[in-house]
């Protein structure tokens, strides 16, 4: 999946490949110019010096980066087109004049006045663009938006189709239910007399015997 840029990234990007472009052009012009110096008288070969080495001395020896430890790692950095570097107009001013130097070409006051507002509008672009940066990292990510229930829809029923009558349910007549009778209760009457034949028995028992005590006694004496 490709990176999506900014449009002022992308702005800055096409800034630093334009300025880029400019000091490589420059820097072959030396490489063209130090194939065509006469050897030595002795005729002996010698190894040519690296191009990014080669300027990083001519910037030291001038002392075209007053503030600035230029070495051949530093102008290599800078033809990649690294930001901070390429932001820098006192490197980039440096570079321009040391090419210049080697191919014997004097930049101009104009074409140095060239490169340092071009490496100025580089460091402001990457500036904006940081800022954009910084706050779209800053900024609240919208909520997400609630999704919705579905609402369950009726089914429809056609005009033709006639509807069903509810069917009626049968309903019973109430009747009471019967009654039982009530049983009396058995009246105290009878209870009464069944206590006073006890109470009777019990009185006249003692006098039966005796009268009957009597009557034996009675026959007894008659019979002598």
């Amino acid at each position: 999946m490709t990176e999506t840029v900014s449009p002022r990234w992308q702005d800055a990007d096409e800034a630093v490949q334009s300025l880029v472009a400019s000091l490589a052009a420059a820097a072959q012009a030396t490489e063209r110019s130090a194939r065509k110096r006469p050897r030595g008288r002795s005729g002996s070969k010698r190894r040519p010096k690296s191009t990014r080495r080669h300027i990083a001395e001519v910037i030291r020896a001038h002392r075209l980066a007053p503030g600035l430890r230029v070495d051949r790692n530093m102008v290599a950095a800078l033809f990649l087109g690294h930001r901070d570097l390429v932001s820098n107009p006192v490197l980039v001013v440096a570079v321009a004049q040391a090419c210049g130097i080697i191919a014997g070409r004097k930049l101009s006051a104009k074409k140095i006045a060239r490169m340092r507002a071009a490496s100025i509008r580089v460091a402001e672009l990457i500036a904006k663009a940081d800022a954009d940066t910084h706050a779209e990292a800053l900024s609240p990510s919208p909520a997400p938006a609630p999704v919705a229930t579905p609402v369950p829809v009726a089914a429809s029923v056609p005009a033709s189709v006639p509807l069903a009558a509810p069917a009626s349910v049968p309903v019973e007549p109430w009747v009471a239910a019967p009654v039982a009778p009530r049983v009396a209760a058995p009246a105290p009457v009878e209870a009464g007399v069944g206590r006073r034949r006890r109470r009777y028995v019990r009185r006249w028992w003692p006098a039966a015997a005796v009268l009957l005590l009597i009557i034996v006694a009675l026959a007894t004496l008659g019979w002598r």
